[in-house]
């Protein structure tokens, strides 16, 4: 049976920040040797750093991680350069396994996919949850959830993100196994067969406006829109903005693309949201998911009342979920993964609406006022299922609860 622990802290050295969590997650025992960390770490950390500091005092420990933009955990969240956090996991060698791949780009995402699967399959065939983690800049996310159902089956349940860094778009880190890089890819497998386990995400913008065709694309460039270079008729339809507030408009209000009618029932929201970048040298599009000819797209704003109904909608459905799966309705988390988009974080809510938001989340799954081990991150995108689908989402706050 796994065990889940987790600690989040402020500290600029990488070792002290390491002891520091051990400490919190272990007190004055011992701490077990073996097993798997799960890091987040803001770019003021070098992951390479914070692994050989865990293998120092954790023998046996593997260490799989991500640099973002902040983040979240059992003491709240956290946005400095110097937050850490992190997820360890113990149990039997048949219940969960890692696997990671190296030079992950959008251009062979299904190449690089199909590998990534095949390796964590190879050590864990009965996984059932997979957190997984891309590069949050050069990504092609819909092509890695197919590999994973193409390899898994499509029961599989996919939860994760794509890395980031703090709110610049310059570039990312990921941790797996022994190095570090920015075209790391890696997955975690769970099957443990006590433990079930519950997703949803959710956003707050609304669409508007009539919507823009996608005329041509390439992968995962949009290349032209109603006929004309993406990014002159983007800034067309939102009324000829100088180039950089075009660009914040772009990455802080997303591309809305429309959702088949019982999905939008059950996300709130008729609409997926797509984070958008200009490719300035060809004045295309570039998104994280692959892009096709025929795709409308509307433009969308934020709706800060629709964020909170909506999360609350969305945390009050969870709870109704797990308990009607749980034994006499009671509901008894072993761990919480978060993946926030990054702009959920300081761009978005100042810190008394950020820490709303986060104590609203804790409450909704602690058991006698405690709450159970939790790993978040603000990062570049999120992946979690929707109507039974495995999708990639932006600009959502996403939960897997596993529980028993």
């Amino acid at each position: 049976m796994l065990k889940f622990n987790s600690a989040s802290v402020r500290i600029a050295d990488d070792s002290r920040a390491v002891d520091e969590c051990l400490s919190i997650m272990s007190g004055s025992e011992e701490p077990e040797n073996g097993g798997l960390w799960i890091v987040n770490a803001v770019i003021g950390h070098k992951l390479e750093k914070v692994a050989a500091a865990i293998r120092a005092r954790v023998p046996g420990a593997a260490v799989v991680g991500s640099s973002c933009g902040g983040v979240i955990g059992r003491e709240g969240a956290g946005e400095a350069m110097t937050h850490l956090a992190v997820m360890t996991v113990h149990g039997p060698c048949d219940e969960y396994a890692w696997a990671g791949v190296d030079g992950f780009h959008a251009a062979c995402a299904r190449q690089k996919g199909l590998e990534l699967a095949g390796r964590l399959r190879e050590k864990l065939p009965d996984a059932r949850v997979i957190y997984l983690l891309t590069p949050g800049l050069d990504s092609c996310n819909d092509e890695v959830v197919a590999c994973m159902e193409e390899v898994f089956g499509g029961n599989v349940l996919l939860f994760g993100g794509a890395s980031s860094d703090n709110y610049k778009a310059l570039t990312t880190s990921q941790y797996c196994g022994d190095s570090s890089g920015i075209s790391i890819a890696w997955a975690v497998g769970f099957a443990d067969k006590t433990l079930k386990a519950s997703a949803r995400a959710t956003h707050g913008f609304n669409a508007f406006g009539d919507p823009m065709t996608v005329t041509a694309a390439d992968h995962n460039q949009i290349l032209e829109l109603d006929g004309l270079p993406a990014w002159t008729a983007y800034n067309r339809n939102i009324g000829g903005l100088s180039e950089a507030d075009a660009q914040v408009a772009l990455v802080t209000g997303g591309l809305a693309f429309p959702l088949p009618a019982d999905l939008a029932a059950e996300y709130g929201n008729k609409h997926l949201l797509r984070l958008g970048l200009p490719v300035e040298e060809t004045g295309a599009i570039r998104l994280s998911v692959s892009a096709k000819k025929g795709d409308l797209i509307y433009l969308t704003t934020r709706d800060e009342d629709l964020i909170f109904s909506e999360q609350q909608k969305a945390l009050e459905l969870l709870r109704r979920e797990i308990a009607a799966r749980s034994e006499g309705g009671r509901i008894h988390p072993a761990a919480v993964f978060q993946t926030d988009c990054l702009l959920r974080g300081r761009t978005m809510f100042d810190k008394v609406v950020k820490d709303e938001i986060i104590g609203m989340l804790h409450n909704a799954f602690q058991n006698e006022g405690e709450t159970p081990p939790w790993l978040g991150m603000y990062g570049f995108g999120e992946f979690c299922p929707l109507g039974g689908q495995n999708l990639f989402h932006t600009y959502t706050t996403s939960l897997l609860v596993l529980y028993r």
